[in-house]
């Protein structure tokens, strides 16, 4: 099999790496369940069904297999000389079961993905200008390694190396402990009252979105990257608890929040409430295809620029689409709306 890469795993991760890697030469081939793979093939994800036992004998194979699979899918393709890689989201762990094995193997994690699933979704740009985590240790080939990065960039992300072990705390930090903040944010407003969750502001859908995720994706992920979430819940934990000792330390808590404004601009973020400079005008709609692209068209033909949206919902049939827009420009805003049949309220 030369010059061809096996995936074992074809969903929305696997199936993008077909996409891409098959548009840069690549014959690649795919392991999963025979309804997975009849789709994947139909999509253009991977020209041919394989087996575990065929992949052995490929150059390049991805294990995109869920998590909770892959370190026992990395001992099933012994013995192998292939070069492997996965995109799993923890990685010291199976890391070192390859390690274990002396296997060709370089641990890979896409910053990328979407909150569909599955082939059907899968897109051959979804990795683009994404990052790319690598994981190579002391034992890595470095031309492996090469190898393995120049593919990365191939599917047009941008490689960059990390311990496993720091990867692991890095992801705890960045993505496992939020959707854990959130879980725990819904459940403590539920249980102060049942209407509760009805009455929230977008601050708060913006801190639980994620609580909304996939249970059994995310209970794998979590429990596979244990150790180095309860590292990071014992940060939090101390975090919360020194925050809650200098609540009445008006001073004190000022200082936290402009540290934390100055962390979240850092990051590139866009802080939406300003001296005041932005508003939230809330626009009821309809629950009808193409209703959001009708505002957000309206806004964009008017040179209006959109700084945040979200949609608050009241049941099945309607809702509100709230835009945060520059102060100066919501006036022209609401009248452009209700000229197009829209009505508008400032919401501050």
């Amino acid at each position: 099999m030369s010059n061809t890469l096996g995936i074992i795993g074809v969903g929305l991760i696997g199936g993008s790496v077909g996409l891409a890697a098959g548009d840069s030469g690549w014959e690649v081939v795919g392991v999963d369940t025979p309804e997975v793979l009849e789709n994947a093939a139909r999509r253009g994800a991977i020209h041919r069904a394989s087996t575990l036992k065929e992949v052995r004998e490929a150059d390049l194979v991805v294990l995109a297999a869920p998590i909770s699979k892959v370190t026992d899918l990395v001992e099933d393709l012994t013995p192998t000389n292939a070069l492997i890689t996965d995109v799993a989201s923890a990685k010291s762990a199976i890391v070192r079961r390859a390690e274990s094995l002396k296997l060709r193997f370089v641990g890979g994690h896409p910053m990328a993905g979407s909150q569909l699933s599955g082939v059907a979704n899968a897109s051959s740009n979804l990795f683009e200008g994404a990052r790319y985590f690598l994981t190579p240790t002391s034992h890595t080939d470095p031309e492996d390694y090469r190898e393995v990065a120049g593919f990365v960039r191939k599917l047009g992300a941008l490689p960059t190396a990390v311990d496993p072990e720091k990867h692991d705390l890095l992801m705890a930090a960045l993505s496992h402990l939020p959707h854990l903040m959130a879980a725990a944010l819904l459940k403590v407003a539920s249980d102060i009252s049942p209407e509760a969750l009805s009455f929230a502001g977008p601050s708060f859908r913006d801190l639980t979105r994620v609580g909304a995720s996939n249970p059994e994706l995310w209970s794998d992920i979590l429990a596979e990257n244990a150790p180095a979430l309860g590292e990071a819940l014992g940060a939090f934990a101390g975090a919360m608890a020194q925050l809650g000792s200098e609540i009445k330390d008006r001073e004190s808590m000022e200082g936290r929040f402009r540290q934390a404004r100055e962390a979240y601009d850092a990051l590139g973020g866009i802080l939406v409430e300003k001296g005041g400079a932005n508003v939230e005008v809330a626009i009821p709609v309809e629950n009808r295809p193409g209703v959001f692209a009708e505002v957000t068209t309206l806004m964009g033909s008017n040179n209006i620029n959109i700084l945040d949206l979200y949609v608050r919902h009241s049941n099945t049939a309607r809702a509100a689409l709230v835009l945060t827009l520059d102060a100066e420009a919501a006036q022209q805003a609401r009248e452009l709306l209700r000229i197009a049949g829209f009505t508008a309220e400032l919401q501050g």
